[in-house]
C-alpha cells in the first residue's frame, strides 16, 4: 500500500532508520521534507509507528505487497518468492520473482510469459504516464 508523508512532517528523521527497506528519502519536490518510495516500501508500518508527529500514513491508492491483486497470492504462484523491489529488473524496474522449480530470479513482466506483473509496478507506471501527460500539456 505504501505510505505518504504529510505536510505536518518536521523532518526529525525518526522514520529513516526505522525503515528496513531504506524507502524514505529527502523530498526533491513538494511541501514535505521526506518522501516514501512506493516501490521500495514493503508496507511494514515501521515508519508510521515511530513518527512523533503522526505525519506518515498509509496511502490507499497503492496496492499492498502480497495483498489483493498480487499474483503471488494466487494458487498458481503461491510457492514463488519476491524480492519486493530490493532487487529490480534492469529492463523494466519491476521486482524479481523466484519459482520453486529452478530457484532462479526472474522478472514476471519480462520473462514469465509477460502475463503477470507486480500491481505496485503497474500503479507506478500509470502514475508516471499521467505525470508525463500533465507535463506535455
Amino acid at each position: 500500500m505504501s505510505y505518504v508523508v504529510a505536510e505536518s512532517c518536521t523532518d526529525c528523521g525518526a522514520c529513516i532508520p526505522a525503515c528496513p527497506r531504506a524507502a524514505i528519502h529527502p523530498s526533491v519536490f513538494g511541501p514535505v521534507p521526506l518522501t516514501v518510495d512506493p516501490l521500495a516500501c514493503n508496507d511494514c508500518d515501521s515508519c508510521a509507528r515511530v513518527c512523533p508527529e503522526h505525519a506518515i500514513a498509509a496511502d490507499p491508492e497503492w496496492p499492498i505487497c502480497r495483498g489483493r491483486g498480487c499474483p503471488l497470492t494466487s494458487r498458481r504462484y503461491s510457492c514463488w518468492a519476491c524480492t519486493e523491489s530490493r532487487i529490480r529488473c534492469l529492463e523494466c524496474g519491476g521486482p524479481l520473482w523466484k519459482g520453486p522449480d529452478d530457484g532462479l530470479w526472474r522478472c514476471p513482466a519480462c520473462e514469465i510469459e509477460g502475463r503477470v506483473s507486480c500491481p505496485k509496478l503497474r500503479k507506478h507506471r500509470a502514475g508516471n504516464r499521467d505525470s508525463l501527460q500533465t507535463l506535455g500539456t
